[in-house]
């Protein structure tokens, strides 16, 4: 197995070793836990080389069998891969794939950490709201029952 397989798996896997059950953590220690994953350099350099051997296997792909098909202006040629007519026009597209990427999955961490930031503060919303209709409706029956 290829390291950069290893951190996704072992983040996908741990639940399934712990040996004993615990009830889930409220939703915003979750998202608090996945966002704490995913801004670390260490998975965010794995999913980066795991996206990276995706796209290998994908430009490894000899396009040159249709190269008569394509318009000549495109060089397309008999034995080129699709990574040879991609980089022919960029020439960084590997490295802005793999640091795009790692972009990718910090904002996803920073997202997940505001997500668990935001379910707590509107758990605490709704907890407020609750107090002042729990209220509200003991004035009412109050105010019912006096008439």
């Amino acid at each position: 197995m290829r390291s950069f397989l290893v951190v996704p798996l072992l983040l996908l896997a741990t639940p399934a070793l712990a040996h004993e059950r615990r009830p889930a953590p409220p939703t915003d220690q979750r998202l608090a836990a996945v966002g704490d994953a995913l801004s670390t350099p260490a998975v965010q350099d794995s999913a980066a080389a795991f996206v990276g051997a995706l796209a290998d296997a994908l430009l490894d792909t000899h396009v040159g069998p249709i190269a008569r098909y394509t318009d000549p202006r495109d060089g397309v040629r008999p034995n080129d891969t699709l990574r040879d007519v991609i980089t022919r026009d960029d020439p960084q597209f590997e490295r802005r794939l793999h640091d795009g990427t790692r972009g990718a999955v910090a904002a996803t961490g920073q997202a997940a950490r505001d997500a668990a930031t935001m379910t707590a503060e509107i758990n605490a919303t709704a907890a407020r709201l609750r107090r002042v209709l729990g209220a509200a409706s003991a004035a009412l029956d109050d105010s019912h029952r006096e008439n």
